[in-house]
């Protein structure tokens, strides 16, 4: 299984750098590529998560007979999408005009220690990853997945465009916001930690934020955008995600507060990172991640479920134990 991963880490550098998709050594503050997002995609291998998960079984039949076939089953996690989240300016540099009416940070001022420490918003872009039509093009073979997505680099969400962003009141009334649950959580599984280190609940879904540390604030937005488009009538303007990867596939569920089992955040501005997590943890989360111009980029990983296809008609499916 290594030795297949490190093929398809091999094979997907090869696609990448045959299309001209280079990433700079250096790189200044706000200029992030449409190509250095797909590389960081291909060369991810960690984020892929490969494994084999189960069993399924066919029915499989010629002119004259018909009988049972089995086939792997398998998962692995793929780069749906892509989050910014900031106070003034996109990351990503290609889609910067795309929502060029922020309202940015309110009454917002910086502490010696380079805390905000008022009120803060956020807008927020939620963008097709760029690197789909490659990982798609990898699904068309018996062991790996397609999307549920085919267009790369639409927009799904552009917070200006979204009323309800900007004014949580229609969001203020539903149970989850008057109850303040669920909340992300902090890793100190107490209520003193609750009290003394929690970022902020899920409701309502809008770009208000006031915790001190600027990456949480915005780091709980990326999450109450991608929480939107992965369901369907939300009270919100956006393109919600559609489709299915095809018949012998299974399509992550929505993103949920806490849970990395079907989606999962890779980490792109101010720092790359080479694996994925869900957004959330204790204060020092923060730590090396706050920059001045207060903008940051993730790319959202899905998990997707398919068969190795050896029939005309899927049956049934047997899982492992974990």
């Amino acid at each position: 299984m290594t030795k297949g991963l490190i093929a398809i880490a091999l094979w997907l550098c090869c696609v990448a750098n045959a299309q001209g998709l280079t990433v700079p050594t250096g790189k200044k503050d706000g200029n992030f590529s449409t190509a250095d997002i797909v590389k960081s995609a291909v060369e991810c291998v960690d984020c892929l998560d490969y494994k084999l998960i189960g069993i399924c079984f066919w029915l499989k039949c010629s002119l004259f007979s018909c009988s049972v076939e089995t086939s792997l089953r398998f998962q692995h996690f793929i780069p749906d999408l892509v989050v910014s989240s900031y106070t003034y300016q996109s990351e990503w540099k290609d889609t910067r005009t795309w929502n060029d009416n922020p309202s940015g940070a309110i009454g917002q001022t910086e502490s010696t220690h380079d805390q905000a420490t008022s009120l803060d918003f956020k807008s927020v872009d939620v963008i097709t990853h760029p690197a789909l039509p490659i990982f798609n093009a990898l699904g068309k073979s018996d062991y790996f997945c397609k999307s549920m997505l085919q267009v790369p680099m639409m927009p799904h969400f552009l917070s200006s465009y979204d009323p309800a962003w900007n004014d949580p009141g229609i969001e203020q009334i539903f149970p989850q916001s008057i109850l303040g649950y669920p909340r992300f959580k902090t890793g100190t599984g107490s209520w003193l930690g609750l009290m003394e280190g929690s970022w902020a609940p899920l409701y309502p879904r809008c770009g208000w934020g006031a915790h001190p540390l600027d990456p949480i604030n915005a780091a709980v937005a990326a999450h109450r955008a991608a929480d939107i488009v992965t369901r369907r009538a939300q009270p919100h303007v956006y393109v919600p995600l559609t489709g299915n990867c095809d018949n012998r596939c299974w399509k992550p569920g929505p993103v949920n507060v806490n849970s990395g089992t079907d989606n999962r955040f890779q980490m792109l501005v101010p720092s790359m990172t080479k694996s994925t997590s869900v957004l959330n943890g204790p204060a020092s989360w923060a730590n090396g991640k706050h920059v001045s111009r207060e903008s940051y980029l993730w790319a959202l990983w899905r998990r997707y479920s398919c068969c190795e296809k050896k029939g005309q008609v899927f049956l049934f499916k047997i899982d492992f134990k974990s």
